[in-house]
């Protein structure tokens, strides 16, 4: 999958901005606060219908601005060109995505059509943060290579919502007739993202293992495991891991009217990360953390692209500020060889010699502007 260019209209600081970019390695260069990171977030709406940074669509707009819009031409691996227009209207609070010309209208049938890797500061919280944001990495990882998934985690978020209500109202008394249908469908779901958790935490751990040694080159041995909130096996089946989980909720059945609170799910699951055995949270460096992270997101590139059958993007925010030298070249020199690379830094110092042309560019970027030459703030 490529980019081949992209129009941003009243999107952040861009009111009119064109990339016409080069088909493997895209620079944005420019000074903290110029628009560089505006302009990948517009490319994540193409391929997420939303942006990797802000959590409501309104906040992009620019200031005093009644609407954005991101028109783009993507091309597949098998040349097929796909037309996308994402346009989002503040007076009516509606977002529309059109392909080739058409209305989508579920905006989750997108997601994997046109696979994206995203690795910025902002991702610090998967290995430093609470387990809602590892269960987050997880869910889109998997979302972007299975349809059935996205479809399962929706609705089992309206069945949580739905329970929770439930429980709520009840006030600590038994309200089991009430519950009861909404306890079968809690264990259809949440059986079904469980399993498929499992089965993807077992596929995925040896390509962190190979792209961490790519990236480190150290006996350094990383690992990723899960632990969900249910006792299950590596090769449990659904049938087994809906058992589970109707003992659990059985189990958990006054603490949950007293909490109010659905106690019991995916949505209570933990995903463990560890360096030689010691947990990466409590026991690494800063620098062992920044590692771990490039590697999962390096090793999520090659297990979307062989489970979607198509090259990811890969968009790289303000990563090199975060290494040292040593590791940023070596993640310069692995990310140029994996496909069309996405990349906004304040210097082209790690660039060296690099030539620009048709397949490689770099755009200066000052406030909302694409330069013709290098520009300070």
């Amino acid at each position: 999958m490529k980019i081949s260019n992209a129009h941003l209209r009243s999107f952040r600081n861009h009111n009119e901005t064109a990339f016409e970019f080069g088909t493997r390695v895209n620079v944005l260069l420019g000074e903290n606060g110029q628009g560089k990171t505006n302009a990948l977030e517009a490319l994540s709406f193409l391929c997420l219908t939303k942006s990797f940074y802000a959590s409501a669509d309104a906040t992009v707009m620019q200031q005093h601005g009644t609407f954005f819009e991101i028109k783009s031409v993507l091309l597949s691996d098998k040349g097929k060109e796909f037309h996308v227009r994402v346009t989002y209207d503040d007076e009516k609070k509606t977002k529309k995505f059109t392909i080739n010309g058409a209305d989508v209208e579920k905006f989750s049938s997108v997601i994997g059509m046109f696979p994206v890797v995203i690795l910025s500061p902002e991702n610090s919280s998967i290995t430093f943060g609470s387990p809602a944001d590892r269960r987050k990495f997880v869910d889109l990882v998997i979302s972007q290579s299975s349809k059935s998934y996205v479809e399962n985690a929706m609705e089992y978020r309206r069945i949580v919502r739905q329970r929770n209500m439930i429980l709520s109202e009840a006030k600590g008394k038994d309200c089991s007739s009430e519950i009861a249908p909404w306890n079968e469908m809690l264990i259809t779901y949440g059986s079904r993202i469980i399993g498929k958790r499992n089965q993807f935490l077992s596929e995925f751990a040896p390509y962190i293992a190979q792209t961490y040694l790519d990236i480190v080159d150290e006996r350094e041995t990383p690992k990723i495991e899960y632990a969900p909130s249910i006792s299950i096996k590596p090769d449990s089946s659904l049938e087994e891991i809906a058992a589970a989980m109707e003992q659990k909720l059985a189990k958990k059945k006054n603490d949950e009217l007293r909490f109010q609170t659905t106690l019991v799910g995916p949505h209570r699951d933990e995903i463990i990360f560890s360096l030689n055995g010691m947990s990466l949270k409590h026991f690494a460096s800063q620098g062992q953390h920044k590692t771990f992270l490039v590697a999962l997101k390096v090793a999520e590139f090659f297990f979307l692209k062989e489970r979607c059958n198509e090259t990811p993007i890969f968009l790289l925010d303000d990563v090199f500020s975060e290494l040292d030298e040593y590791r940023s070249r070596k993640l310069l020199s692995l990310a140029e060889s994996l496909g069309q690379i996405f990349i906004t830094t304040t210097s082209e110092k790690i660039f060296g010699g690099a030539e620009w042309n048709n397949e490689r560019r770099k755009f200066f970027i000052k406030s909302g502007e694409v330069a013709q030459e290098p520009v300070t703030a």
